[in-house]
């Protein structure tokens, strides 16, 4: 954690000397590790942080986040700027973001500074009625994957044949967008069945499966990605290739900078946007509907946890969630079902 002294990694520092450092130096370096990049997660963490040290400049009355010190962020102000985020109108799920990481900076900064306890630990996030996640129909699944396939014919350029390409990979196996575009070449295996070493947004590291149904796409794809980088490398070493991007863009690049392939999260953004049916689409929603449609195939949920890379199987209990109308339709059906397998009731004798 860069801007923190270092004496914080040795020795305890007594808790007077914690408290009256500059929150505004903490947050950043807090930032610095967790949240670096442009990522749609880092830039979610920026903001929260961003504007929790507003609001509590605010809160003290001074307006001026470079006088905040660490012993002004308390559990009092982390409730109230809870409170004031619901009355100003943000979605409970919003406000729930936020706490989560001031909850996270705290337990970190606990960790990492003797002396030091967590303000967040104990504030309970806004209670809201569970909902799954949006998803696509297989109807709609279906026409975005032919918009994608006809906007490769009808001109065939190598940008949306990558853009194909990675709509398939986000659909098969549930990446995240930010995963995707960080995926170097060295980590697909030579029969195009697994991705190695994908690192999560909690940084850990695991494997992705790639479907048999995939790989024709990727294998196609991995052709023209050849043929454009010929324009770079007229002979281009596995050894170079390993560090360069799985999915490319020429814009700006130069070979003599691997990273500069590298995709920028708007592109990708942008490409699954463009693809849009009906419903506006986002990289998320696609790994929603790959959530969806495993639980809904598996019925597994621990399954579906390990897929998606969530080391909390209750976080992916939200995909069980089930609408009014669903529950309505399950009720009539059961009772339905009851009533037919009832024996009909003979009639009484006369007497």
């Amino acid at each position: 954690m860069k801007g923190i002294p270092q004496a914080l990694f040795g020795q305890a520092v007594p808790a007077k000397e914690v408290a009256s450092m500059r929150l505004g130096e903490v947050v950043r370096s807090y930032l610095q590790f967790y949240a670096e990049g442009r990522s749609h997660t880092a830039r979610a963490k920026q903001l929260d942080a961003d504007r929790f040290l507003a609001f509590l400049a605010d809160f003290r009355g001074d307006g001026e986040v470079d006088a905040l010190l660490v012993r002004h962020w308390d559990q009092s102000c982390t409730q109230r700027f809870v409170d004031e985020c619901l009355r100003i109108g943000e979605a409970p799920a919003t406000v729930s973001r936020r706490l989560a990481t001031l909850k996270h900076m705290g337990r970190v900064l606990a960790e990492k500074m003797p002396g030091f306890v967590n303000p967040a630990r104990e504030v309970k996030p806004p209670r809201s009625q569970a909902t799954r996640p949006k998803s696509l129909q297989r109807g709609e699944l279906n026409e975005v994957r032919d918009r994608a396939r006809r906007m490769r014919t009808d001109k065939g350029s190598f940008p949306r044949i990558r853009n194909e390409a990675i709509l398939n990979l986000l659909l098969d196996t549930g990446l995240r967008a930010d995963e995707v575009r960080s995926l170097k070449m060295s980590q697909l295996d030579d029969k195009l069945e697994q991705i190695e070493r994908v690192r999560t947004k909690g940084r850990r590291f695991r494997t992705i499966y790639i479907t048999s149904a995939m790989r024709p796409s990727l294998k196609e794809y991995l052709e023209h990605r050849s043929t454009e980088l010929k324009r770079f490398f007229p002979s281009l070493s596995p050894a170079i290739d390993g560090k360069l991007p799985l999915f490319i863009s020429a814009y700006r690049a130069k070979a003599s900078d691997p990273a500069s392939f590298e995709m920028s999260p708007k592109s990708i953004w942008r490409a699954i946007r463009a693809c849009s049916v009906e419903t506006r689409l986002h990289p998320h929603l696609l790994r929603h509907t790959f959530a969806t449609e495993l639980l809904d195939s598996s019925r597994d949920i621990r399954l579906v946890a390990q897929a998606l890379g969530h080391s909390d199987v209750r976080v992916t209990m939200r995909y069980t969630e089930r609408s009014d109308e669903e529950i309505a339709e399950a009720l009539e059906r059961v009772r339905s079902e009851v009533q037919s397998s009832r024996p009909a009731t003979p009639p009484r004798p006369k007497r």
